[in-house]
């Protein structure tokens, strides 16, 4: 096997650097690569698994949905995704949700909120879909767990639904800084 040791590789304008089909261009086999700020390293997507949460709180409770994720450098972003239907039966008034993303038990700053409220004309379900997309920035190359927390509005009791045909997801890429 040849070994081909070049200080910088460069083509003409307009032109693409190619790799011959069959072949692999293996970058992280002798060393590591710096790839542009901005780039997408690795995505975490986590889907819920089948069970209901209630609460009647108006301070945030853990939903129990969590994805994990290790950065590969410390001055790596996590863009958060969260999506979700949340349904609530009752009587006539004023039903929501309020959702915030934590990072390890408690608020990230800045927050990553958000939730939905609607008007129950009485007596029936009521459902609205919402999702919740922040930047965080952990500062750490240990595992980061990310999970929803939610709370009712006005002491209502409502579900953070976790079925098939509504399972909420929560979606991690770390982003090179």
């Amino acid at each position: 096997m040849s070994t081909l040791e070049l200080k910088e590789l460069s083509h003409p304008s307009g032109e693409v650097i190619k790799i011959a089909a069959g072949k692999t261009l293996d970058l992280k086999s002798q060393g590591s690569v710096t790839m542009p700020s901005g780039s997408v390293l690795q995505v975490i997507h986590v889907k819920g698994s089948g069970t209901d949460t209630t609460t009647t709180s108006t301070s945030y409770v853990a939903s129990g949905l969590q994805a994990s994720i290790t950065p590969q450098f410390s001055n790596s972003k996590i863009m958060v995704i969260f999506n979700s239907i949340s349904f609530v039966n009752g009587a006539q008034g004023h039903y929501g949700v309020g959702v915030s993303i934590y990072r390890g038990g408690s608020e990230p700053s800045p927050t990553m909120r958000g939730g939905v409220r609607k008007d129950n004309s009485g007596g029936s379900w009521i459902s609205a879909s919402y999702t919740i997309a922040g930047l965080d920035s952990p500062n750490t190359t240990n595992a980061v767990v990310y999970e929803p927390y939610f709370k009712s509005y006005a002491n209502t009791a409502y579900f953070f639904v976790d079925h098939v045909q509504s399972n909420p997801t929560i979606t991690l890429m770390e982003i090179a800084g």
